[in-house]
């Protein structure tokens, strides 16, 4: 999830959209802000000092990197196309450790984030990087372990301060209430995507299997903690039908435009199949208590 903004940092977005006297670059602001607030922030800035010919290139660009920040880039790994036979098993390895950072780790509670998906974005941009340039194979290999050891130490230390620490978004005094806000923000989310239309119906059932998964969860259960699924809900849950009613008619198609797409992208899909798996092993485990 990405980390709220400051009162202080929401007033200058504020001063600078409101002084802003290009209308088209004021709306992407409006959803750029979603996707990353302090390149909403600059965006907005330069909006306010620049002349009418720089506003052109700022509104172009503007579009391109809302664009940019939604779609994660695919993962460039052909087995077939490695050399070195020596790669091989650690670009094994690495894959194995992508799709832990892409499809479970991102679903856990970070309070530090500021860009949506931006670690996950990062590592598959750094690895297709890696392979695929030009690069004596010696130095080639060094990269590729250094990038290994970097995602497992980044998952580690993702776990553990989502394990050892109590922050939550609702500052929650224990975990009963913490339960009790995450199921509610959850089911809320739930019960929009189940009517959205933009929702690939194909996942439907698995939504639904999700929620009644949910709601079967006791808050007062001292051994789970619901936040746990929290990436997973803010990341695709930040582009709602209800919270931006008042967009304009041309945000409001480009909002849906960004749903489709998160919708129906493979990261939203496989960790809709590991928060599901994770829920599902949740109650099996208060069975068996």
């Amino acid at each position: 999830m990405i980390r709220m903004e400051t009162p202080e940092e929401e007033q200058d977005f504020l001063y600078y959209q409101k002084n802003c006297n290009h209308s088209e670059i004021k709306d992407l602001t409006e959803i750029l802000r979603y996707i990353s607030f302090y390149d909403a922030i600059l965006t907005a800035k330069q909006c306010m000092e620049s002349n009418k010919e720089e506003l052109v290139q700022i509104e172009k660009q503007t579009k391109k990197k809302i664009f940019d920040l939604i779609v994660l880039p695919k993962l460039e790994i052909l087995e077939s196309e490695i050399s070195n036979e020596e790669l091989i098993p650690l670009v094994t390895d690495l894959r194995k450790e992508w799709e832990k950072t892409i499809y479970i780790f991102s679903n856990l509670y970070k309070s530090n984030e500021v860009l949506f998906l931006g670690k996950e974005r990062e590592y598959t941009l750094a690895i297709n990087r890696v392979l695929y340039s030009e690069m004596p194979e010696t130095r080639r290999k060094t990269l590729v372990l250094r990038l290994l050891q970097d995602m497992k130490s980044h998952n580690k230390s993702t776990y553990q301060l989502f394990y050892y620490s109590k922050q939550n978004p609702w500052s929650s005094a224990n975990l009963t209430e913490e339960n009790f806000e995450s199921k509610k923000f959850f089911l809320s989310l739930l019960e929009e995507w189940k009517i959205d239309p933009d929702f690939d119906l194909e996942k439907l059932t698995s939504l639904k299997e999700f929620q009644s998964c949910l709601e079967e969860i006791p808050n007062t259960n001292q051994k789970i903690r619901i936040l746990g699924f929290f990436g997973f809900f803010s990341d695709y849950g930040r582009f709602t039908t209800k919270d931006q009613t008042n967009f304009s008619k041309t945000n409001q198609t480009r909002v849906r435009f960004i749903r489709q797409t998160l919708f129906r992208s493979h990261h939203f899909h496989r960790r809709l199949e590991n928060v599901l798996t994770s829920c599902k092993n949740s109650i099996q485990s208060i069975k068996e208590l």
